[in-house]
C-alpha cells in the first residue's frame, strides 16, 4: 500500500511540473522596450501615443519570449491615437480606440505573429499603469501556428513603467499635468490553450495535498 501512495504521489509530482512548464510555454512574453515610449496627453479624454519609429511610424520595439525562445515586438498604431477617459471607479479608466488600430508583430526565426490589440481598460494610480485588452490573430506560423490560429481573441495585457517622479496618468486625466511618458516594460498574451495546463497544475496540487495527508495516516 505504502508502495502505491508513494508511486501515486510520484506521478502527481510530475503532472504538476508538466503543468507549470506547459503554462509558461503557452503565452508570448512581452518584454521591456528599447525604442519608442508611450505618451499620456491632454485632459478629460487623454491620449495614447507610440512615440517611435521601427520600420513603422508611431511605433515602439523590443524582445519577446516564447518559453526561451526570445525574438523581436513592434507595436504600432495606425490611424487615430486611442483615448483614455475617466469611470467610476477611481484610477481607473475606459480606453476608446477611437477608430485606430494597435498593431502587434513578433517574430522568433522563421516564425511569425501577428495580430491587432483592443483596449478596453487602463489602471493607473502607480508609476506603472496597466493596459488590459484582448488580440485578434492575423496571422501565426512556425512555432506559434500549434498555439494560435487566425481569428482567435486571446487575452493580453501590458504595463508601462514611467520614470520615478513622472506625474501620473491621474493627474494628465485629470488636468493638473500636461503629459506624462514612458517605456514598455512588460507585458503577456496569452495561448487559446492556457487554461488547459493551468488547470492541470491546480488539480495536480490538490490531489498531491490529498496525498500528502494519506501518507501521514498511514505513518500513525
Amino acid at each position: 500500500m505504502r508502495r502505491f501512495v508513494s508511486a501515486v504521489l510520484s506521478i502527481i509530482s510530475l503532472l504538476v511540473a508538466l503543468g507549470a512548464v506547459a503554462a509558461a510555454q503557452t503565452q508570448i512574453t512581452i518584454g521591456a522596450s528599447t525604442s519608442g515610449t508611450i505618451q499620456f496627453s491632454g485632459a478629460g479624454q487623454t491620449q495614447v501615443a507610440l512615440v517611435g519609429s521601427c520600420g513603422q511610424t508611431n511605433c515602439v520595439q523590443g524582445y519577446g519570449y516564447l518559453a526561451a525562445q526570445a525574438g523581436t515586438y513592434d507595436m504600432w498604431i495606425t490611424g487615430n491615437n486611442p483615448l483614455v477617459s475617466a469611470t467610476a471607479n477611481p484610477s481607473v479608466y475606459a480606453v476608446n480606440m477611437n477608430g485606430g488600430t494597435l498593431n502587434f508583430s513578433f517574430a522568433i526565426g522563421q516564425s511569425s505573429f501577428t495580430g491587432t490589440i483592443q483596449l478596453t481598460t487602463l489602471k493607473d494610480g502607480t508609476i506603472a499603469p496597466q493596459f488590459l485588452g484582448s488580440l485578434t490573430v492575423l496571422n501565426s506560423s512556425g512555432i506559434f501556428a500549434s498555439l494560435w490560429s487566425a481569428g482567435n481573441v486571446v487575452p493580453l495585457d501590458f504595463t508601462v513603467t514611467l520614470p520615478q517622479g513622472s506625474a501620473l496618468v491621474d493627474q494628465v486625466v485629470a488636468g493638473t499635468a500636461g503629459s506624462t511618458s514612458g517605456t514598455l516594460s512588460s507585458g503577456e498574451i496569452l495561448a487559446v490553450t492556457a487554461p488547459e495546463p493551468t488547470s492541470i497544475a491546480l488539480i495536480g496540487s490538490g490531489l498531491l495535498a490529498v496525498g500528502g495527508v494519506l501518507k501521514r495516516r498511514m505513518r500513525k
